[in-house]
């Protein structure tokens, strides 16, 4: 990908987190990021999947500066935001959003939907009373919730899950940012206005031409929205390929687990993936040598339990960090 496209470039990123066990005990490390990179272009959506507790949200977070990274590199659009202050870090906000999951929780209960879009406005100083306005009005009919008159000035307890989260993918857009993470957005939402919420994010993000980080648990509603999948496990992005690669030639055993857990009616289709045996993801504060899959993992060797996997392109743009590729590759 050439330079001018790339919005986001994340460098053997790590953030890990000081626990204290116990009130007298001693510290630890949670390696809640270890060593993951990627890049995104302009326009460009990605789905990062995998079990709760890999690292997603940590990563989406990270991504934003609402954590600072422990190691690694950040740069967006060009500039190395690693470590920068966060009183520097105005323009940067500005350029990104961020879609929460559980929208009841996002916004505040004491605001109005007017004053919870007006809110990002007023902190960045865009427009004047009268534009700001127009701005709202606008952000709502974008999401649908029209007559805006009926939605503006209702408060959230009185608007439903799906409707909330409109707002809430209103807010994040209402600044025109070049990034968006949408952390879960559709898991509190019930399965009919799931598809219609993802709908509608991928047609502002088409409209727009906005980069998107998709977060999720759920492989099946990737098709829906994204042009790239990466799949997370214990801290690590183990696979990356384009949407269609994945899905139809999946190359990690635990990717295909996953695809084995989405429901299909067809038993031949089922059978093409291998499930994965029983057991918990690897404790991220002493995570074992090795690859991290291996406890679980059906065709683990004693070298998968001994040494980290490299992550290799076994075919065009499908990336993976499995000895059972990379020690072809070797």
């Amino acid at each position: 990908m050439s330079e001018d496209r790339i919005v986001l470039k994340v460098e053997n990123l790590r953030k890990w987190f000081t626990i204290r066990r116990g009130l007298f005990g001693a510290t630890a490390q949670v390696k809640a990021l270890d060593g993951v990179t990627f890049e995104l272009g302009t326009g460009e959506a990605v789905s990062v999947v995998g079990e709760s507790g890999s690292g997603k949200t940590t990563l989406g977070k990270t991504v934003l500066r609402l954590y600072e990274p422990t190691d690694g590199k950040l740069i967006f659009k060009g500039k190395d935001i690693t470590h920068t202050p966060e009183k520097d870090l105005m323009w940067f906000k500005r350029e990104t959003g961020l879609v929460q999951q559980d929208p009841y929780g996002a916004m505040p209960s004491f605001m109005n939907i007017y004053r919870i879009l007006e809110e990002p406005l007023i902190i960045h100083k865009v427009g004047t009373k009268e534009e700001r306005a127009e701005m709202v009005f606008k952000a709502l009919e974008e999401v649908r919730l029209t007559p805006v008159e009926d939605f503006a000035f209702k408060y959230p307890h009185m608007l439903s899950g799906g409707q909330l989260q409109r707002v809430a993918i209103a807010r994040a857009l209402i600044l025109r940012p070049s990034l968006v993470v949408a952390d879960e957005p559709v898991s509190m939402l019930d399965a009919s206005v799931r598809v219609e919420i993802l709908t509608l994010m991928r047609e502002m993000q088409e409209k727009r031409n906005i980069s998107f980080i998709y977060i999720t648990h759920d492989l099946s509603t990737t098709r829906y929205f994204s042009e790239w999948i990466f799949i997370m496990y214990a801290a690590q992005l183990i696979e990356r390929a384009p949407t269609k690669t994945l899905l139809q030639n999946p190359l990690h055993p635990y990717t295909r687990a996953l695809l084995s857990a989405i429901p299909d009616p067809d038993p031949e289709n089922r059978k093409k993936f291998r499930e994965v045996p029983p057991g918990e993801p690897p404790s991220l504060v002493n995570p074992p040598p090795g690859c991290r899959f291996a406890p679980r993992c059906p065709f683990a060797s004693s070298k998968c339990r001994t040494e980290e996997p490299p992550e290799v392109e076994v075919e065009p743009k499908h990336f993976v960090k499995c000895w059972l590729y990379a020690g072809a590759k070797a």
